[in-house]
């Protein structure tokens, strides 16, 4: 399952720890590597345009360095920083509660979220913005869509039709949750209450459409 830079930053850091303290030669130790990579991860588009991530990660006490994880995440976003100017990503929470580690950040804007979680090995797309500006940009619209009801599938010429809707795109399995009424969705994603979304990961990449007000 593809995962943004902030959740593979998680998963490493759980590995290491628990190969300095010896336990990847176990079982257990491969255990615990896995549930270290059942991680919770939710994608919120503000009113403004910006971006709020969470990502909650389970995982055992006595294994987690808090302190580390800390230091290399604020350390990543302050190396991204230097390079972008205004277009600062803000780290907001990281605190450990109940077993469980939530990291919270900001990003100004889809784009500056994509250009973080991008690197040589993976790139990240998440694209918020009208239908016609995606069609502008070049993203491919030619994808089977359903209302939320289940009752009505459109394709790509309605969906051109719908130019001033909204429309977020992404190729990252994650919860997401939009500003607006969700309209429609193609097939791979499941639609919640209250602008929420579920965009289920497989065994290929897949891209998710979701087309909101």
């Amino acid at each position: 399952m593809r995962k943004t830079k902030t959740a593979a930053a998680m998963v490493l850091l759980a590995g290491l720890i628990l190969w300095g303290c010896g336990d990847s030669q176990s079982g257990d130790g491969d255990m615990e590597v896995e549930a270290a990579e059942d991680l919770s991860a939710q994608v919120e588009v503000r009113k403004d345009g910006s971006i709020t991530e969470t990502l909650v990660e389970d995982f055992a006490e006595e294994y987690y360095d808090e302190e580390s994880l800390r230091n290399m995440l604020l350390a990543e976003v302050a190396e991204f920083n230097k390079s972008h100017g205004d277009a600062a990503v803000s780290v907001d929470k990281l605190e450990r509660e109940d077993g469980a580690v939530t990291v919270q950040l900001t990003y100004p804007s889809a784009e500056i979220y994509s250009q973080y979680n991008t690197d040589d090995y993976n790139e990240k797309k998440l694209y918020c913005g009208t239908v016609k500006d995606a069609y502008d940009a070049g993203y491919p619209l030619d994808v089977s869509m359903q209302d939320t009801k289940g009752e009505n599938t459109i394709g790509k010429q309605e969906l051109l039709e719908m130019g001033e809707q909204y429309i977020l795109i992404t190729d990252t399995p994650m919860r997401v949750k939009v500003p607006g009424k969700i309209q429609y969705a193609s097939g791979n994603v499941s639609v919640g209450g209250k602008g929420e979304a579920l965009c289920s990961g497989g065994e290929t990449p897949e891209t998710y459409y979701i087309v909101y007000q």
